[in-house]
């Protein structure tokens, strides 16, 4: 059963905590960080989903402000708050630090949570007063109490809690007030969920040790109310679109089709467009993709990891998975009106310079839109990186290299500068001005196929001349 903020606080207060209202009222900011690594071309959502959660946990009567780097938002260091809290990603964390201790030096009290923080509380203790890990549902009550009560502990663990059952519903009215953004056409995302957890345990995935297996629905009435307030508050109507896009951010939302298929029929009411992470299998049945489609489904974000058997294989993904397949489902998608965004892994002991080539001569000729090539990263928190770390095949934990464009793992048949070079011109060529205008004629929603394009193109560029400017390497 979904639980409505209300019958939170209720359950709260039954479980020992004060009425939230007793609480005296607090001023606080939430930070979303942006690394310096970060890529400019991310269609990043209006606001980060982990800050949306807390400003919707949190009762009325507290002044909650929020400070996005994503947006060019500036962090003013000498307003005075009860407490700062930052939550960060791994290509993130060293920017939170760095805010953090400028809190800090001024004496103010710094909360940092967020996925890097979770797996890294012994590095992230000498840079915060407090660390909240995982999930923050059952928890956040308790440490706005601890802090109205000046008892605030160095540690909130969510194992020490009840486990985390059901989705809050996002306070959109809220999180805009707080964030200051304008309103966007239907160029530009707004975050939302339809499901959590993920029932499966990739090895690359940080889903499994966070947000956890329990899979969890939002209910049909209150996804309703939250889609409707997110289009009057963030939505302008009168823009480029007559719908809004919105970003679904559900960790896996196809775990069975009887469930995919209600939730497409949920969202076909709510008369937007969308985006969403996807698993191939379930492209390979016609009648979901007619459903994606018909729901008003734009693009689909597909892990293909690579066009190689053998390396397939090796990602327990070739007995299902083949070029073969990927090439014809993409055209059935794009005949039916479904954008498919590709992601394929570049790994060091699998793939060779020639399989980079013949990557980019895949993605060109079955005009992949928007294709992403990422090297493989283990990041804190994965089954990957404790395996890594363990065997001593990482080399560099230099968080802000952690956006999957720099060999960070040990290479035994390549320099790693030579590598990375390589990895990055052949990224560079899959939005060649060719391959840019033949994605454009040929694939659905030819306005975002050229905005986006041209954005990576941009970034990938700017990536490659600053690579190349740092180790002295000669432009081709």
């Amino acid at each position: 059963m979904l639980i409505t903020q209300r019958h939170f606080i209720k359950r709260t207060h039954s479980m020992g905590n004060p009425e939230p209202q007793r609480i005296k009222p607090l001023k606080f900011l939430l930070i979303a960080p942006k690394g310096k690594k970060d890529s400019k071309s991310n269609q990043k959502p209006l606001f980060n989903m982990a800050i949306g959660v807390l400003v919707s946990l949190t009762p009325e009567q507290h002044h909650i402000e929020i400070v996005d780097e994503h947006f060019g938002d500036v962090i003013d260091y000498d307003k005075n708050y009860d407490f700062v809290g930052i939550t960060s990603r791994t290509i993130d964390a060293t920017r939170a630090y760095e805010i953090a201790d400028k809190f800090r030096e001024k004496g103010q009290k710094v909360i940092l949570g967020g996925l890097h923080i979770s797996f890294n509380t012994e590095e992230a203790n000498v840079h915060a007063d407090c660390i909240v890990c995982g999930e923050a549902e059952n928890l956040w009550l308790t440490v706005l109490e601890d802090v109205a009560l000046n008892r605030l502990k160095p540690l909130y663990d969510s194992k020490e809690f009840p486990p985390v059952k059901e989705i809050i519903p996002l306070d959109y009215e809220r999180i805009a007030k707080a964030s200051k953004r304008e309103k966007v056409d239907g160029t530009k995302s707004i975050p939302l969920y339809i499901t959590r957890g993920c029932p499966y345990e990739c090895s690359f995935c940080v889903t499994p040790n966070f947000t956890g297996k329990l899979y969890r629905a939002q209910k049909p009435e209150e996804l309703k109310k939250q889609v409707e307030t997110a289009k009057k508050v963030f939505f302008k109507a009168n823009g480029k679109s007559s719908k809004p896009w919105f970003m679904l951010c559900d960790e896996n939302l196809g775990v069975s089709k009887k469930r995919l298929w209600e939730s497409l029929e949920l969202i076909k009411e709510c008369n937007i467009n969308f985006s969403v992470f996807f698993s191939i299998n379930f492209l390979e049945d016609k009648e979901t993709v007619r459903r994606l489609v018909d729901a008003g489904c734009i693009m689909v974000l597909v892990g293909f990891e690579s066009i190689k058997q053998s390396t397939l294989e090796a990602y327990n993904k070739g007995n299902v998975n083949s070029a073969d397949q990927f090439a014809r489902l993409i055209e059935e998608c794009r005949q039916a009106g479904l954008n498919v965004q590709g992601n394929f892994l570049v790994n060091p002991s699998l793939d060779s310079y020639e399989d980079m080539d013949n990557l980019v001569k895949f993605v060109s000729k079955n005009n992949i839109f928007m294709p992403i090539f990422q090297i493989i990263t283990p990041y804190p928190g994965t089954t990957m990186y404790w395996e890594y770390k363990k065997n001593g095949w990482i080399t560099d934990e230099n968080w802000e290299k952690y956006n999957a464009m720099n060999l960070v793992i040990r290479s035994d048949k390549y320099d790693a500068v030579e590598f990375q070079h390589k990895f990055m011109t052949t990224y560079y060529k899959a939005y060649s001005w060719k391959n840019i205008a033949n994605r454009v004629r040929v694939n659905p929603y030819k306005l975002l196929n050229l905005v986006t394009s041209l954005a990576f193109r941009k970034n990938l560029r700017e990536q490659l001349d600053t690579f190349e400017q740092e180790n002295n390497i000669r432009g081709k």
